[in-house]
């Protein structure tokens, strides 16, 4: 029977080596559909510049879409509608080094962030025209649809003892503490992120899941102004189908999630 901590080692690496030796049945015991894991690090220049520093330890499914019926505010039409969905599971990580020591140069030093500590999530769908580009088409941003969450949990089958999947304002609480990497029971809070009107033609896009660690630096921009950069989790995807046929089945991871740093930025939402 694998340890919570053996479980964590396969989110360093060792899935295909681990879960690929066991049985299906068996692998669902272990992950319940949570596949994908990406493992709250920080490296030792990120301890020093920010002494309060935490990181969450996330899991997600695979991409899927649903269609749900959601009803126009304004109007009070029901429309059925296809959304396309991320359900995740996630915890406050005591954070563990990074193995890559060489990406990050801190600028300076700075401040603690005021206020209370939230943790309060947010997420961008970012599609492109081809694999591998840096230029993007659309930016969409998670929507609270209550009808379209209700309709997840139901294709979930969630059971009578689960937590729901919560939508990106319930899920709003204060910071969790931070769980030892040794403690083995871990408190999991239950998240989906939600996307309608996603353009049916996309092939190649990434997630970017904001509010899992708060970790930020401040960089100069190119006309000399100060530009704060925050630490992100991304996953990239591909979908090689059509707008007439679409499944969910098409949908693909492209490599592991990363832990990156982006630039504040106005977005347009979809």
């Amino acid at each position: 029977m694998l340890t919570p901590d053996a479980i964590r080692m396969i989110a360093g690496g060792a899935v295909a080596l681990v879960l690929g030796s066991l049985p299906d049945a068996a692998q669902a015991q272990v992950t319940r559909g949570f596949d994908t894991t990406a493992v709250a690090v920080a490296n030792g220049e990120e301890r020093q510049r920010q002494p309060n520093l935490y990181g969450f330890e996330v899991q997600y499914k695979p991409m899927r879409m649903a269609f749900a019926n959601v009803t126009d505010p304004r109007t009070g039409e029901v429309q059925r509608q296809q959304v396309w969905y991320l359900c995740y599971r996630t915890f406050n990580r005591l954070l563990t080094a990074r193995t890559d020591e060489t990406n990050l140069t801190p600028v300076n030093e700075l401040d603690p962030l005021p206020g209370p500590s939230q943790f309060i999530p947010e997420f961008s769908l970012i599609t492109f025209d081809q694999a591998g580009s840096d230029i993007p088409e659309h930016e969409y941003l998670d929507k609270v649809i209550p009808e379209a969450v209700a309709t997840i949990n139901e294709i979930e089958r969630r059971r009578a003892s689960d937590p729901l999947y919560l939508d990106s304002v319930r899920i709003v609480q204060p910071l969790p503490e931070a769980i030892s990497p040794t403690d083995q029971e871990v408190q999991w809070t239950y998240g989906v992120a939600v996307w309608p009107n996603v353009d049916p033609e996309t092939d190649f896009f990434k997630v970017v899941m904001r509010g899992f660690s708060n970790g930020y630096e401040v960089r100069t921009g190119p006309d000399g102004e100060s530009v704060t950069w925050r630490k992100v989790l991304v996953q990239e995807f591909a979908r090689r189908g059509d707008r007439y046929d679409p499944s969910q089945i098409e949908f693909e991871l492209v490599g592991p999630p990363e832990w990156v740093y982006l630039p504040d930025a106005a977005t347009d939402s979809q």
